[in-house]
C-alpha cells in the first residue's frame, strides 16, 4: 500500500506562516489605531479565521459521513480520505480517493478489461502516477518521483 504525496507538511507550515503574518498585522493595526475601531477590526479578523476553520471542519465531517454511508468500513474510509490507493481497491474507491484521472488508456483483452488511469500530468503523455485496473480492480501502479 502506498499513498499519494499531498503536501500535508507543506500545508501545515503554510498555515503557521499565514497565522504568524496575521498576528503581526493585527498587532500593527492595534498599535496604529488605539481606539475601539482598531479592536473591532482585530475581532473581525479573528472571527473570520475561526469561521474558516469551522467551515473546513464541517466539510471534513460531511465528506467522512458520505464515505462512511457509502462504504460502511472505517478502515476503507480512512484510506480513501487519506488519498491512498492499494491493490484490490475498486475503481469506485479509487475515484473517491484520487478523483477523476487526467487520462485513461483502455484495452479489451480476451478474458478481461484493462485500464490505466493516469494522474499528476508532467507533460505531453507523461504522468507521475499510472494505476492499472484489471476488471475495475487495482492490480498495480507506477509512481514516478
Amino acid at each position: 500500500m502506498t499513498r499519494r504525496k499531498n503536501g500535508q507538511s507543506a500545508a501545515g507550515l503554510g498555515v503557521i506562516i499565514v497565522l504568524g503574518l496575521i498576528a503581526i498585522a493585527v498587532r500593527a493595526v492595534g498599535h496604529a489605531i488605539e481606539s475601539s475601531e482598531g479592536w473591532m477590526f482585530i475581532f473581525l479578523i479573528a472571527a473570520a479565521i475561526i469561521l474558516v476553520f469551522l467551515l473546513k471542519a464541517a466539510a471534513k465531517r460531511k465528506r467522512l459521513g458520505y464515505l462512511m454511508s457509502k462504504y460502511g468500513n472505517e478502515q476503507i474510509v480512512a484510506l480513501i480520505y487519506s488519498h491512498k490507493y492499494w491493490q484490490g481497491q475498486t475503481a469506485e474507491q479509487l475515484m473517491d480517493s484520487l478523483g477523476n484521472p487526467r487520462g485513461v488508456d483502455r484495452k479489451l483483452l480476451k478474458t478481461m478489461k484493462r485500464e490505466v488511469w493516469k494522474y499528476n500530468p508532467r507533460g505531453v503523455n507523461r504522468y507521475g502516477l499510472r494505476i492499472t485496473l484489471d476488471n475495475d480492480i487495482v492490480s498495480s501502479w507506477d509512481h514516478k518521483q
